[in-house]
């Protein structure tokens, strides 16, 4: 028997549950009655990093030092993109190796570079990245035989070709994210034949895409399809298995761009630049790569034009990416915000200034309505010291925003309000996500409980008869069978293994052109 996750990029109840309740989604139905789980809390900010890695570490961001996929450094006046070198800590798979078991882990985000394992791992997007191609043909999975395997046997992929985006979300793009959804569970399912690991865990991260940019429309269903199907050919073989999702996704109502809202009350200043000008005078990327499209010229145009320049055209937005830093007026801006909400402040911590205006922001912001509903466009706002724990809570963001009820938060610069019923996503993130348990250790009595995203990993290293890290956040459910022999067993616990990785190269602009393609980085 092999212990099972699978891991679905924003799943949750609420966007599936229309097809559970028409039958459409058997495999997983199945799952569910025979199983027991509920909604699963993730880490604020509710997005891709860092809750992959709160999951594989059971651990806050706090405890890693990473809050998403990039950090604003206030003091250098740049971007800071992360990889899985800037996470401090050993996750499941390390623990479960250092007692004697294997472990395969395929297509988890922030797993690239990839590391040793006894066992495998195959990197996962976003992240993984080479200097001068998207789709990696090599440095993809460790070890070099695993890799060789995907690679020749299954025409392995790390990202879909063409590349979904705000833009370019045709036919093409939708039927490269199903074909990908498709090549992930056929490798997970080679592999688990071929590796026979103790433990195996499998993320199936683009069609979070899908549903970024068609929520619940024909692509999400046909996706869903799919996934069901593959699943259908896990159940009956005995394993245990956790189906669970890093975040969930909400239909989005509600688009706030909150350095509008900070330039509007003025916190942030810009200065006169190119961007404004061009999008003024009607010239945005979507629009010239329409034209270019027309005339069969997108690829020409991508080689003659310099990317400096192409930087330079603005989304229907407005700016965004490393040009939202660009345009920035610096001495006369104080706040800064990324996605879904994390602050930066200019201030220096010690400075006399800083605290007041950080409780005049946590003030205004939680006062925010919507104009026409006046629901509340923020729940609550945390200074990040306060709500993550840890050694690395001096990095994170100043504050941190929990998001109202089917809002997104965009960080783009442009749009004349900072309110609006709708921007580049149909789907934003949202904290409530899945957890599963099925399986022979497991009690079947459905999605009864809920959860945090870091007590799936003591869970399941207690299922496997490993003992839990002392350093842990999270802690062991009460999921089991009343006969099973994990329901029976004392949870063992035990210091931390170290994991330093800080030496290995990261690449840095690969990283943020696939996060811009996908619109993370607004």
């Amino acid at each position: 028997m092999t212990t099972i996750t699978i891991g679905l990029d924003g799943a949750n109840w609420d966007l599936i549950g229309d097809w559970l309740a028409d039958g459409d989604l058997p495999n997983l139905q199945r799952l569910i009655d025979d199983g027991v789980g509920g909604v699963s809390q993730s880490c604020l900010p509710p997005l891709t990093v860092p809750n992959w890695k709160c999951y594989a570490t059971g651990k806050n961001p706090g405890k890693l030092g990473v809050y998403r996929f990039d950090r604003i450094d206030t003091r250098n006046r740049k971007h800071v993109f992360h990889d899985a070198t800037d996470f401090k800590s050993a996750e499941l798979w390390d623990y479960l190796n250092d007692e004697g078991m294997t472990a395969g882990v395929i297509n988890k985000p922030s797993t690239y570079p990839p590391k040793q394992l006894d066992g495998f791992m195959v990197a996962g997007g976003p992240d993984a990245s080479e200097t001068e191609y998207r789709s990696l043909k090599r440095g993809f999975a460790t070890p070099p035989e695993v890799e060789e395997f995907l690679r020749e046997e299954l025409d392995y992929q790390v990202h879909p070709t063409p590349m979904i985006s705000p833009s370019e979300k045709g036919p093409k793009e939708i039927e490269a994210v199903l074909d990908l959804v498709d090549l992930r569970f056929t490798a997970a399912k080679a592999l688990l034949e071929r590796e026979d690991p103790d433990f195996l865990h499998l993320t199936v991260f683009y069609s979070m895409a899908l549903q970024h940019y068609f929520y619940d429309e024909e692509p999400v269903y046909e996706a869903w399809q799919r996934i069901d199907r593959h699943l259908g050919d896990l159940l009956d073989q005995g394993h245990d298995i956790l189906i669970m999702s890093d975040h969930g996704t909400c239909y989005v109502e509600t688009v706030f761009y909150i350095n509008v809202w900070l330039q509007q009350q003025g916190y942030l200043s810009v200065e006169k630049n190119i961007d404004g000008v061009l999008r003024k005078a009607g010239i945005t990327r979507e629009r010239a790569l329409s034209v270019a499209k027309r005339l069969n010229m997108v690829e020409t145009l991508s080689r003659v034009v310099p990317e400096g320049i192409q930087k330079m055209v603005p989304w229907d937005e407005g700016v965004k990416r490393d040009r939202v830093l660009s345009i920035l007026d610096w001495d006369e801006t104080r706040a800064i915000a990324s996605n879904q909400g994390p602050i930066y402040l200019t201030l220096e911590r010690d400075d006399p200034g800083y605290e007041e205006l950080r409780t005049e922001l946590i003030e205004s912001l939680e006062s925010l309505r919507h104009p026409d509903t006046g629901a509340p466009i923020v729940k609550a706002v945390y200074r990040g010291e306060e709500y993550y724990d840890g050694p690395y809570v001096d990095n994170a963001p100043d504050l941190i925003l929990d998001q109202g009820d089917n809002v997104h938060t965009s960080d783009a610069i442009g749009p004349s309000e900072a309110i609006s019923d709708s921007g580049v996503w149909l789907g934003g993130n949202m904290p409530d996500g899945v957890f599963l348990f099925s399986g022979p250790s497991f009690r079947s009595e459905g999605l009864t409980q809920e959860a945090r995203i870091v007590d799936l990993a003591p869970t399941l290293l207690h299922t496997m008869g490993a003992a839990v890290p002392e350093d842990m956040d999270g802690e062991v459910l009460d999921v089991f069978a009343p006969d099973s022999e994990a329901a029976t067993r004392t949870v063992r616990t035990r210091r931390a293994l170290d994991d330093d990785r800080t030496d290995e190269e990261a690449d840095d602009a690969g990283v943020e052109d696939r996060l811009a393609d996908l619109g993370y980085l607004e």
